[in-house]
Parts: structure tokens; sequence; C-alpha cells
């Protein structure tokens, strides 16, 4: 169902062609008919060399120009036309500046009203259009010289027409995707949206989504070319009948199926200059032009490229890949073109990124994902799906809902040996950097944190801490010395000093506990292992019952440190409280 859009300077003739290859008048409204030109998009279809064709027929006055552009972003084929009694005109050159800036590279060329002329005008007319069109995407298109009245080089024109659609690529299958161009709401029968339909499929019963008003809407019926279908296709004119649509719903919505798209007041796009101009303006009052949207813009160049960073004054529904114009109120002129390289770009693209970007976009075996990852780094996956229309990076790491592109897990993973060699050198007895500090340092998400520990190579976790992999905290002879002398002053009875008062640096002391030397049992109080063993082995010896003035009897032991002992026993099931006495378990 292939679409053909017309282009061309107003009165040259486009709306009389598409009647006269369809049959149908596609200037719908009075003051068309009544102004003798097209101010709105009009419509029609007919079969054209085994084609279902539908036809978009698009304004050529300069003061409806957004109406132009918002016909001809879904094509398969232009029919550009230039009055040969006229010859090229100003909207001429902006509509061909348009399809060129697109690169729309499939169309023919109609000079028409070839019956208001002479052979030598017509002649002149063709040489002016060839001299226009080079170095454009419209250089090498096929010219017919053709008279809707007469019906000279009709057939031609149909044959041209055919050849063009016959060697059109399919249109994407997945997924689904529709720009608004009319919204209305016909007596009972709820909202009416009608587009073209870019990607995909839409089938009665779907639910849809209208971005970006966050809403969502049943199919309740489809029509194409006036008939009821079951099914909206890639490539087809179609009204789409809508339950549960907003009021607000309006040319410039785009219907899609699913959170497939990235809703935005911000982007970043490769933007090539018209040929009427030599650069980019620097001041302007813009209006880009994505889809069938048209919205007031600011933009700013990234430096030593082609590329913008686009500020938007309202939301609009983007992916990496999507077609658009910019326009200049102001010089009432396309003033540039070009695509969306990230509609959720970076604070402050570089040079690089936009390098990585465009060489994606000029490369179709590259995947998209992994470009936009690649730049961003560290960014939640349906960031990624949303900004690329469901397609998934190939490479990097998932870590919780955040994706993590190769060079970032590989920088991560060398921040995190760098802290973890950076907190050994600072506190050789402690097993690692806290995990929490660690994160914080580095200001991510604890699941990129945890991803990156698990596919290091120098980096693990131990008990909430990060330490490389080569490291292990051990005490130098000396110290372990003055340890062995400490234990057996300690071991000497039960009645042992405060943890504080023992005689121990505290980091060593807390190393000794970490290994298991000594054994805390309560606040400030610690025993060595051998004698906890002793502790949990003798306390057998006491009758059920006994109290805590017969235990701390039994071990030569203060009130302050058996307590707290008897309470650690208790704890970990040696011992069993019942009111003040006490009996041994197991």
């Amino acid at each position: 169902m292939p679409i053909v859009g017309t282009a061309g300077h107003v009165d040259h003739g486009k709306s009389t062609l598409v009647r006269a290859l369809t049959g149908i008048d596609p200037d719908r409204w009075a003051e068309e008919k009544a102004r003798g030109l097209t101010i709105d998009l009009g419509f029609a279809w007919a079969d054209i060399g085994g084609h279902d064709v539908g036809f978009v027929d698009v304004p050529g006055h300069e003061r409806f120009v957004k109406n132009m552009l918002a016909g001809v972003g879904a094509i398969d084929c232009a029919l550009f036309v230039v009055a040969a009694d006229s010859g090229w005109m100003p909207q001429s050159e902006e509509h061909a500046a348009v399809l060129d800036l697109l690169e729309v590279d499939r169309g023919v060329i109609a000079v028409s009203r070839i019956d208001l002329v002479d052979d030598d005008m017509r002649e002149l007319a063709t040489l002016d259009v060839l001299d226009r069109i080079e170095g454009t995407t419209l250089e090498g298109w096929p010219i017919v010289d053709v008279s809707p009245i007469t019906g000279e080089g009709m057939d031609e024109l149909v044959s041209e027409i055919t050849r063009v659609l016959d060697s059109a690529p399919a249109r994407d299958a997945s997924g689904f995707r529709m720009w608004v161009d009319r919204a209305f709401r016909p007596s009972g029968a709820g909202l009416v949206v009608t587009g073209t339909v870019l990607e995909g499929s839409v089938a009665v019963g779907d639910r849809v989504r209208l971005s970006p008003h966050d809403a969502t809407a049943t199919v309740r019926g489809i029509q194409h070319h006036g008939r009821s279908a079951d099914v909206g296709a890639a490539g087809s004119r179609t009204a789409i009948n809508l339950s549960g649509a907003p009021d607000d719903v309006e040319r410039g919505t785009l219907v899609v199926a699913g959170d497939s798209v990235a809703e935005t007041t911000r982007l970043l796009a490769e933007i090539r200059p018209a040929r009427a101009f030599d650069a980019i303006p620097d001041r302007g009052a813009f209006h880009v032009h994505v889809g069938t949207a048209s919205v007031p813009a600011a933009i700013r160049r990234v430096r030593s490229t082609d590329a913008f960073v686009v500020s938007l004054d309202t939301r609009v529904p983007l992916r990496f890949g999507d077609r658009l114009i910019v326009r200049e109120s102001g010089r009432r002129a396309v003033v540039g073109g070009g695509t969306v390289l990230d509609p959720l770009p970076v604070d402050r693209p570089s040079i690089d990124d936009v390098s990585a970007l465009t060489a994606a976009i000029r490369d179709p075996d590259t995947n998209p994902a992994d470009a936009i990852a690649g730049v961003h780094g560290i960014l939640p996956l349906d960031q990624i799906l949303r900004a690329t229309g469901g397609i998934a990076p190939s490479v990097g790491r998932a870590a919780g809902p955040m994706w993590m592109s190769p060079g970032a897990v590989r920088a991560l993973d060398a921040s995190l040996t760098e802290l973890a060699a950076d907190h050994h050198r600072t506190y050789p007895l402690r097993p690692g950097i806290p995990k929490s500090e660690a994160v914080s340092q580095l200001r991510v998400p604890m699941e990129v944190a945890e991803a990156t520990v698990d596919g290091s190579d120098t980096v693990e976790e131990r008990a909430g801490s990060l330490a490389l992999v080569s490291f292990r905290a051990s005490l130098d002879p000396a110290t372990e010395a003055a340890w062995r002398e400490v234990r057996t002053e300690l071991e000497r009875s039960f009645d042992v000093p405060r943890e504080s008062g023992i005689g121990l640096d505290e980091e060593i002391v807390h190393f000794l506990l970490r290994r298991g030397d000594l054994v805390r049992v309560g606040e400030d109080l610690a025993f060595t292992s051998r004698q906890v063993e002793e502790l949990t082995e003798r306390v057998a010896e006491l009758p059920d019952g006994f109290t805590v003035s017969e235990f701390r009897d039994h071990f030569g032991m203060a009130r302050r440190q058996a307590v707290p002992t008897l309470e650690w026993l208790d704890g970990i099931g040696r011992t069993r409280r019942d009111g003040d006495g006490r009996s041994v378990r197991g």
C-alpha cells in the first residue's frame, strides 16, 4: 500500500494531476475550492500499475508549508510538479530542499500544463528543472512532460510512478507508528484519527498509546481508502476510530504500539543546511517539523560538528534515526534538516559522542542501541529501548534496571580497583572498602557497582566490602609476636580487661576479631577463641538453674563480664534463661 506525495509551487497543477490520476478531488475544504489552491493535506487513492496507491496532495503556498511538511514524511514516491508556463518558483525550491534534506530519493518529476506552452518553452522548462535539481536527491529522477487536460504524457507518468513503486523497499513490519494528520469526532463515533502508517500494523481491538498525551485508547474500527478493514499496515493511508481517547488529540500526535518512543523536549540531531544557506543561522525563530508535528525550538551547535542540541517548547515522541526539518519563521524558509541522533542526549555532547552516533546512522549494520549506550555509559535500559524503538544493546552488561556499555564497565572496574587499592594502602588490616562507601564515592547505583564487581578479575566482594582479588590482610611478624604475648596474658584467667585496654591498637583488635582470634561477646568485651571454646564446654559443669553469681564464681570473672557472656551464650543457643536461672542446652 504505497504512498505517493506531491510537491511543488502553488498553482502548478498538483491537485489537478492527482484528480486526473485517481478520479478523486483531493481538495477537501470549501475554502480550497473557492481560492483554487490547496491549504491543507488532501488525500486520494487509485490502482496504479497494480499498486493500491494512496496520494497525499500537499499545499504549495509558502503560508501553508508546515502542512506540506506534515505530508511528505512517510511517502514511497514523490511526485514533484513544475508548471511549464511558470517554471521553477520559490516553493519549488523550498519543496525540493525539503525532499533533499529528508533524503527522499525516489520520485518522478512532472513538467505540467504543457498544453499552455509551445515546444521551445517545454524544452526550456525541462532544462531549467535539470539545472535546479543538480546535486540533490532529485537528480536522476525521470522527467515527464504532462497535461492532465489533454491527457498527453499521462500514460508515461503512470508508467514511471509504477516503476518507482516497484523498486521501493519494504516498510518495517514490526511495531506500529502513525503520525496523526487529522483528528475529528463524528457524532456518536468517538475519535477518528487519520495518517500514513509509518511502520508495523494495527488491528481492531488493539490498545495503542497516544503520545505525548500519556493516554491509551482502543482501536474500534479501521478504514483504508474509504473501506472498512481489520488491519492498517505500513505504508497505507489509514483512518482509525479510537475509543477512550482524550479530547485534545490533534495533528502532531503519534499513535504508537507500546512504550516504544522517547517523549522529549531536548534532542541531539545532525542538521545540514538547505542549499540556499551556507550554514544553519545562529539566531532565528525556529520551528522543528518531525512527522506531522511542528514545534517552536531553540538550537545550539555542538562545537566543530554538524550536530545541534535542539530544545523544544513541547514534548515530541522521537526515536534515533527520525528525520526532521528546521524552518525559520522570520526568513520564511526551510533552513536545514537532518536526523535525530539521540532523543534523550547527555548534558554536554562531545565531538566524540556526535561521531559515534553519526557513524551508527550511516552504517545500517551498526546497532543504534550500542551507540547510544556507548555515549551515555550507564543509563536505564528502558530509556535505550524507547530511544531506538525497542532495539536492545548487543554488548555491555545489565545491572538491574540499568545498562552499562563496555566502556563504562571498563572505566568503573578501573575506578573500583583504584578505590580498593587506595583503601588497602590506608587501612592494610581492613578487609576492603565498604561497598556502600565505594558506591557513594563513585556516584553510581548499587546495582551498577555489584554488576561490575561480579564480572571483575581484579575486585571482589568480601562480607559487604570490596577488595582486590590479590589482597590478603595480615599482621607483620613483630605485631604477630606482640599479639602472642597479649594472648598469653589474656588466657591466664577469664577476668580479662576491657577490649579497649588489652594493649593493642584498635585497628589490630578489629583485625583479630575478623580473623577469629578474638571473639566479642559484649560491648567492649572480648575473649580469645580458646577462651570461648573453654567457656562453651565448661558451662556444662554448672547445675540446671544456675545463677549469674554461680557462673561468675565458676569462671572467676567479675559481674561486668559474667552478664554479657551469659547473654552471648543465650544468643548462640548454648544456654537458656528461665527467670533468674539458666540451664545448658545441647
